[in-house]
């Protein structure tokens, strides 16, 4: 699935007049042609990668929603008649209270939808593909627990789809520290992995690490953080290694290139 999700807001008598074709083109159609039936939107609001998976699992018994996730699709209409019992939804407190490690935009959307009223339609369309064509790198990124205990469900459907390239977005989206890696210092942090720290190599086969395994983890690597050929995960080792327990996630593009 696309890492990004757009809401955007028509006005109701647009989206009522527009609503035969936008519940028949949300299925199959492209997303050029869906963006041109939502040209005339007057509100739009992007969604990461996190917040739009908790919203449409916490929706999907009560909006029109499809997902496909061979061709990276994620969208879902709701009509002005729905618009109050969204908004209602959007402003729970205890969903607010639940999704507030990963709210960067859920918040505004809920704040920018008028409430009790059915003024307007809303429709959440994917990005652009055009993520896709950025340079990948190999990366060790710390997600914070609260964040991971929220996503977790999501990485794992994500390993399991074997999308490789979603899942590195998704991390990268909500991770709080990263290091990046030269394909060269990868493969020798691999080869010295192998060498000094085995039982690291299945760490590193299985992509993610849940906080549990932090300390495990980082004591493992401060054996192959050698300044010398890895400055940059012995630096980051020496600011995050004795901090707050985090998911680790091992970006291998070699998955993202196979997928």
């Amino acid at each position: 699935m696309n890492v990004r999700c757009h809401a955007y807001q028509l006005p109701a008598e647009t989206y009522r007049e527009l609503e035969p074709q936008i519940l028949e083109q949300l299925g199959d159609a492209d997303r050029d042609q869906l963006m041109y039936l939502l040209s005339a939107h007057d509100l739009d609001i992007p969604l990461l990668s996190g917040e739009w998976r908790v919203l449409f699992a916490a929706t999907e018994n009560d909006f029109y929603q499809r997902l496909d996730t061979d061709r990276r699709r994620a969208r879902m209409a709701v009509s002005p008649e729905e618009l109050a019992d969204f908004v209602s939804k959007l402003r729970e407190k205890e969903l607010s209270k639940d999704w507030s490690p990963i709210d960067f935009s859920l918040a505004e959307l809920a704040d920018a939808l008028p409430a009790n009223c059915d003024l307007v339609g809303v429709v959440f369309v994917e990005e652009s593909d055009n993520w896709l064509w950025c340079a990948p790198s190999y990366e060790i990124q710390a997600i914070p627990a609260d964040v991971f205990s929220i996503i977790e469900v999501h990485i794992n459907a994500l390993i399991e789809q074997g999308d490789h390239a979603s899942l590195a977005r998704l991390c990268s989206d909500h991770c709080e520290a990263a290091v990046e890696f030269s394909v060269p210092r990868w493969d020798v942090l691999r080869q010295h992995v192998a060498e000094r720290v085995p039982e690291l190599v299945q760490v590193f086969a299985q992509v993610i690490a849940p906080p549990s395994d932090y300390t495990s983890i980082c004591e493992a690597l401060r054996l192959v953080a050698d300044p010398l050929f890895q400055p940059s995960l012995d630096a980051w080792l020496r600011v995050h290694g004795d901090t707050d327990h985090y998911a680790l996630y091992f970006r291998d593009i070699g998955f993202e290139r196979s997928g």
